[in-house]
């Protein structure tokens, strides 16, 4: 299977490749220019086998170049390029044909992840097969992992209409292609896209990957995306709509805010819209 890295301005603190090459993982660092090949070259965070796109800054347009590089129906993993860690149950817990925990509020705590709890990139590839064969058994075409520890969601395996947060997926590639006009926010239509058209996502919330979360470098930091975030926000509510919708969020500005509310009469208007 084929393994996709998004390289882009963390010339010196790009993680994943060497996380992946030190696991054993074969995989492709997607680099926009030359000049940026040479840099990350020179900071020493190229471990697998680098590809120049010369496409233009923005990550919709280097997810389109990796799924050039695939076959229709070819399943890959993309991942972004600051990996810290991954959190999980075991794989015979996952595994097992319990979908759901006894969690709540009072005994929540017991069941919060930490070290104690990680997992190799390694093992955690060895669970793709399966993922991959549940998701084939269901029509679906993207597979997702937690995007957050809070035990609270930690209470039911799979989730199937919420968002599969962009920095680790596993792709099915079919006939369509990332919107261009979504590049900080690419996850929300990538999730949506996919509700729309197959109905389900498949996420597993028992496995959490940790990433290095806005920080400098890459696209920019929260600040630095704030103006085109809310260009995005606004495009995929009205494309998307109602499946798609603003939401408050502390700390954020109105606007810049988005979530996928995934119901069955949500994704029929949008499916509908889009496809009218």
């Amino acid at each position: 299977m084929k393994v996709f890295t998004f390289f882009y301005n963390r010339y010196t603190n790009a993680t994943t490749s060497q996380a992946l090459y030190e696991n054993g993982i074969n995989h492709n660092v997607l680099i926009h220019k030359e000049k940026d090949y040479e840099l990350f070259k020179k900071g020493n965070t190229l471990y697998g086998k680098a590809i120049v796109t010369n496409s233009p800054k923005g990550l919709a347009y280097q997810r389109n170049c990796a799924l050039d590089m695939m076959d229709i129906g070819e399943w890959a993993v993309f991942m972004c390029d600051d990996f810290k860690k991954i959190y999980s149950f075991p794989k015979e817990k996952i595994f097992n044909n319990k979908l759901e925990l006894e969690i709540n509020f009072e005994n929540q705590k017991q069941y919060r992840l930490n070290s104690k709890n990680e997992m190799q990139l390694s093992e955690m590839f060895q669970l793709f097969p399966k993922l991959i064969e549940l998701a084939e058994l269901n029509k679906i075409y993207l597979i997702g992992f937690a995007l957050h520890d809070n035990p609270l969601n930690l209470r039911k395996k799979f989730g199937h209409r919420g968002l599969a947060d962009g920095r680790f997926w596993i792709v099915k590639k079919s006939t369509y292609k990332f919107d261009l006009n979504a590049q900080l926010i690419d996850d929300v239509a990538w999730t949506s896209e996919n509700l729309v058209r197959h109905g389900n996502v498949l996420i597993l919330n028992w496995t959490v990957p940790y990433f290095s979360r806005y920080t400098s470098g890459g696209f920019g930091s929260t600040e630095e995306r704030k103006v085109l975030r809310k260009k995005e926000c606004a495009y995929l509510c009205n494309k998307y709509n109602p499946l798609v919708t603003y939401a408050n969020k502390p700390g954020w500005d109105y606007g810049t805010h988005i979530r996928i509310i995934g119901t069955d009469n949500n994704i029929a208007i949008a499916r509908k819209k889009i496809f009218k």
